[in-house]
């Protein structure tokens, strides 16, 4: 093994104390064993003499080590990985080693990769972010998983300040969006990894790289505006992998996108260093992808755009969502996905078949509290799901059926977690964001249409957001997000009553603060039965600038909103609650155009629910637009967030869900 033979990797994925995953690709066959020990102990603790290994093209092998003890591994200490290369001889880690002192990819010296394991009690801490294209620098000079690395060095043997795990949130590649310096290198790679076997896409025998925006349109049925240099082939996904992760794989550094390239190195320590856990977003795929049901299903009739989409989800699956969570998918579905992808050049059709329809995307992380994330993309709703009949934008993020099938995962989990700790999830796009861009965003969508500014946020389809809402009543919520190129906080209180409306829905469950379900009596009583209380982190772009427009008008940027309460009568009204009673902002009868304080009791109000959101306020971050990344740390009901930036931590917070004056 020398460094050169390295295509992506290591990346240290999913890791717990029964299991340890790593992902390395590697030119070339190898027979690798794959061990764990206690950073400079003698003996290693485990094992993987097999890891799966998949076939992916003539000449790139990816390797899955999956590492399982047979006694559950040490908690809070230092860890650390090798990788050994099995001979005539027995198994040599000596090459391994080189590569990591060749490539920097220890931290102080350290012979190996290291990492921690969280032991019980201690705090959480989450690096987050999404949305890194390589040619961006207006932003910022440098990549900020840079600054994840920076931070993981500074805290390397220290287990209760180090980085638990990295969340990505989307968009790790831009499959549409693609420099002309990088389409050429990754025409080269392309054709390396195909070794002579090339694929040939269905309608577009004559598409070339850097003009191909026609032929995507047309015959993909695609809608980005970044065509022009698309990639399209299963080795052109891989190509992009490659350069994003590895910098061996350019064949020389240009002047053009050295903010990217010079931190490779640092990115790629990172990865190998903090378990990483992964989900897609759309750039991932195809800017647009899956928006709405009239898209999903344009581009699947279409042989190209099937074609295509089916290429990034096998990509996908090698590089970021296998990876998340192998006892998930189970021995035999990964065996089917491994040999569709070995054999595709044969049965085509039955990988696009397969990879179109799988569902198995979301996941937990192996961590107190648990981040889940969300599949916002590939298991959407009709806009006015049910009964699904209009297929234009705005749909539900995620189907009714879809919403069923992840609150029945959840359900157990929280349990076994405890009503004291919050639920954490990773959404790709805020659930929570500015109401003023978000009105803005639909106006100009009115205009161009919903693909133009991709018009899919939460906001968008009221019913979905009533539905989330609903599902997540009583429970206390950190909200993990990017997507959006810019970076806030955002505390969010959802409070449900005792109403006629709530009654014909149904029993409900008891919130996490005690309230009852139905209070006694035969009528409704409109009082609480239930508050949710959210924190809405953002954390985008990793490297992707949003562009000046939102930067030079931080004044717009909202601030608290009057609490909104949607009532018995089919109205939306405005106001707070707070001691039993409702303070109304009404019209002044002297001052049409002036509001007054009115004193409501809740029979006046006959509230179903009250949804309150503060942003850009003593509490909360302001916006941010230069690149970031995320940490949040999390212990208990404690929750401590800040951006990292080529400038150092900004934006510093810190709220405690038992504490109410964050919310009210």
């Amino acid at each position: 093994m020398r460094a050169e033979d390295i295509f992506i990797g290591p990346i240290l994925r999913r890791t717990q104390p029964d299991l340890v995953t790593i992902c390395l690709a590697t030119y070339g066959a190898m027979d690798l064993r794959f061990s764990v020990r206690e950073r400079g102990a003698p003996a290693w603790l485990a094992h993987d003499d097999g890891p799966l290994v998949v076939q992916a093209t003539p000449v790139l092998t990816f390797h899955f080590a999956h590492i399982r003890p047979t006694h559950a591994l040490p908690t809070g200490v230092l860890l650390e990985y090798g990788i050994g290369v099995k001979g005539p001889g027995g198994v040599d880690y000596a090459p391994f080693e080189a590569v990591v002192r060749a490539d920097l990819l220890s931290y102080r010296g350290n012979a190996l990769p290291t990492f921690v394991l969280q032991s019980s009690g201690a705090p959480l801490h989450v690096l987050y972010g999404s949305c890194r294209k390589i040619h961006d620098a207006k932003g910022g000079k440098t990549d900020t998983l840079a600054s994840g690395d920076a931070v993981v060095e500074r805290a390397f043997a220290s287990a209760s300040r180090r980085p638990t795990v990295l969340c990505l949130g989307g968009d790790q590649i831009y499959a549409d969006d693609v420099h002309d310096i990088v389409r050429q290198e990754i025409a080269v790679l392309s054709l390396r990894l195909q070794a002579g076997v090339r694929e040939e896409l269905p309608d577009a025998a004559t598409m070339g790289a850097g003009g191909r925006e026609r032929f995507l349109k047309r015959y993909a049925k695609f809608t980005s505006d970044d065509l022009m240099n698309h990639v399209a082939r299963f080795s052109e996904y891989l190509a992009l992998y490659g350069l994003m992760w590895n910098g061996r794989n350019w064949r020389r550094q240009y002047r053009e996108l050295e903010h990217f390239t010079k931190t490779l190195p640092s990115a790629r320590r990172l990865l190998a260093n903090v378990p990483t856990y992964m989900i897609f977003d759309d750039h991932d795929v195809t800017d647009d992808w899956n928006l709405d049901l009239r898209w999903y299903e344009a581009v699947k009739r279409a042989p190209l755009g099937k074609r295509i989409v089916a290429n990034a989800l096998m990509a996908y699956w090698l590089c970021q969502g296998y990876g998340n969570d192998p006892d998930g998918f189970g021995p035999l579905l990964t065996k089917e996905l491994a040999q569709l992808i070995e054999k595709r050049m044969k049965r085509y059709g039955d990988a696009e078949e397969r990879f179109w329809k799988l569902d198995r995307w979301e996941f937990a992380t192996p961590t107190t509290p648990f981040v889940y994330f969300l599949d916002t993309r590939t298991q959407r709703g009709a806009r006015n799901d049910p009964p699904g009949t209009e297929k234009g934008a705005p749909a539900y993020l995620k189907s009714r059926d879809s919403w069923t099938a992840t609150m029945s995962r959840l359900e157990p989990m929280l349990r076994r977690q405890g009503p004291s700790v919050p639920l954490v999830l990773v959404s790709a796009a805020p659930v929570f964001g500015f109401r003023w861009v978000e009105a803005l965003q639909s106006f100009v969508s009115f205009i161009f249409g919903a693909y133009k500014y991709d018009y899919e946020n939460w906001a968008a389809n009221e019913g979905h957001f009533a539905h989330f809402l609903s599902l997540l009543a009583g429970r206390n919520v950190v909200v993990l997000s990017g997507d959006v190129h810019y970076g806030f906080s955002s505390t969010v209180r959802y409070t449900e009553f005792d109403s006629e409306r709530s009654r014909g829905a149904g029993p409900r469950r008891t919130g996490t603060g005690g309230l009852p379900v139905v209070p006694g009596g035969a009528g409704a009583s409109y009082r609480p039965t239930s508050n949710a209380q959210f924190i809405q982190l953002c954390s985008s772009a990793i490297n992707n600038y949003a562009g000046g427009f939102f930067t030079r008008f931080p004044a717009w940027l909202s601030s608290t909103q009057p609490a909104r309460i949607d009532t018995d009568d089919g109205e939306t009204v405005y106001g707070r609650y707070e001691r039993g009673v409702f303070v109304m902002l009404e019209h002044d009868p002297d001052d049409p155009l002036a509001r007054v304080q009115v004193i409501r009791r809740p029979e006046e109000v006959r509230p179903v629910t009250l949804f309150r959101q503060r942003i850009n306020d003593a509490f909360n971050s302001e916006y941010v637009g230069d690149h970031n990344l995320g940490l949040v740390s999390i212990r208990a009901t404690s929750v401590e967030h800040c951006f990292l930036m080529e400038k150092g931590r900004h934006s510093e917070r810190r709220w405690d869900f038992s504490n109410a004056r964050y919310w009210e």
